[in-house]
């Protein structure tokens, strides 16, 4: 796990040659990030790593590389890909990688160093036009990539690796993988869905590492896109500390269900830039917010997610549909138009709705926007049966 030497006790496989420390074993297999708090990041080996050390023949490597391990790692915190360790946290949906001791170091710097430190995953000092050199090694700062600490009111910045190295001493010990084991280990949860009062008007949200406040504006200049649909409203949460913004629709979405079309994965909510031009299984339109499961390429919209296994539709006569996942009739060639909007019906590749006795087929969406009145009362509608297909944190 870290390539140190051992001494003392230890686990191992004689066959194998594979040895752990014991507090090398208790690094937790999934964990979460404050700066990727929607997903899990997994526990994963650095195949160049690994494979040198198990001295495995190097045709292996082409069929790590088949399962998803790829040779090609960069830390996203410190720009890095050479480890201390031979494993990483990675994130699938969002190809996020992080060394496992980047990974432990917190994101307020408070104890060892000069000042307080915060945590910047995009450089702070946008209009700064000259060179910024880091304040711990005095060498150039790279603005593109990495993350930086930094303290607004005594202008002090450094490289992630220098605030962190100054923060916790030296590496290379038994004390430095204890102190990266516990604070691992202090990440394998965040808060719940349940709002929780911070302060008064204030609640936290899975998505976001800092309090919320509700808002609403009245005139149109105020009007904010919301960071995980992309739709624009008056009308949310946000935090004031660094302008993430949450329309009403979005802040009751569960962060994980388990849709009956695909029962085998958990489907994650993931933002509209996690998922860029990515196209939904259930409509083919292009999504905003989804639930989304990487290794299968599939994708939700909310409302897709959500649609019932049963719809009843009309006003004087009511029409009863079923949901189904493709036309019923197999040996079916003719053109299929959707009763609702007369457009092509993609009965092989799309959900759909359907009524038996008056033969009529709808889009998913479009039997979804007849059912409801207003957009808004629409993705109330996705919001409170989601609640029924929603599952609890696992990280087993």
């Amino acid at each position: 796990m870290c390539t140190f030497i051992i001494s003392g006790v230890a686990y191992g496989c004689a066959h194998c040659r594979y040895f752990l420390h014991e507090v090398c074993s208790n690094i937790p297999k999934r964990i979460r990030h404050h700066f990727l708090p929607m997903h899990s990041l997994t526990l994963r080996p650095i195949p160049s790593i690994a494979l040198c050390y198990l001295k495995v023949e190097s045709e292996l490597l082409a069929v790590a590389e088949k399962r998803g391990f790829g040779t090609e790692f960069r830390c996203v915190a410190c720009g890095y890909n050479k480890s201390l360790f031979g494993f990483y946290y990675h994130c699938d949906v969002c190809n996020f990688d992080l060394h496992l001791e980047c990974a432990s170091v917190p994101t307020t710097l408070i104890h060892k160093v000069k000042y307080p430190l915060d945590l910047f995953t995009i450089f702070p000092l946008e209009s700064e036009g000259a060179a910024v050199f880091c304040d711990i090694c005095n060498q150039v700062m790279n603005r593109e990539s990495s993350w930086v600490f930094y303290n607004r009111e005594f202008d002090y910045i450094c490289h992630f690796e220098c605030g962190a190295e100054e923060e916790f001493g030296l590496i290379g010990d038994d004390s430095f993988l204890s102190e990266v084991q516990k604070l691992l280990v202090l990440q394998t949860s965040l808060p719940g869905q349940k709002p929780k009062v911070r302060q008064l008007g204030e609640v936290t949200h899975f998505s976001h590492r800092h309090p919320l406040k509700a808002i609403k504006y009245t005139n149109e200049a105020s009007i904010m896109s919301c960071c995980i649909c992309s739709n624009k409203s008056s009308s949310g949460y946000i935090c004031q500390q660094c302008n993430y913004f949450m329309d009403e629709s979005c802040f009751p979405l569960p962060p994980k269900i388990r849709h009956q079309y695909h029962p085998n994965h958990t489907l994650i909510l993931a933002s509209y830039t996690d998922l860029p031009n990515i196209h939904c299984t259930a409509c083919s339109q292009e999504v905003g917010a989804a639930y989304h499961w990487s290794a299968c390429k599939f994708s939700l919209h909310r409302t897709c997610a959500g649609a019932p296994l049963a719809l009843t539709l009309g006003t004087n006569k009511k029409v009863s549909y079923k949901l189904l996942y493709s036309f019923p009739f197999e040996g079916e060639m003719a053109v299929i138009n959707c009763s609702d909007c007369s457009s092509k019906l993609n009965s092989k590749h799309s959900f759909l709705y359907y009524n038996f006795d008056l033969d009529e087929v709808l889009h998913v969406q479009c039997a979804l926007d007849r059912e409801a009145d207003t957009y808004a009362t629409k993705l109330r509608l996705a919001s409170e049966r989601l609640k029924s297909i929603r599952i609890g944190e696992d990280y087993s």
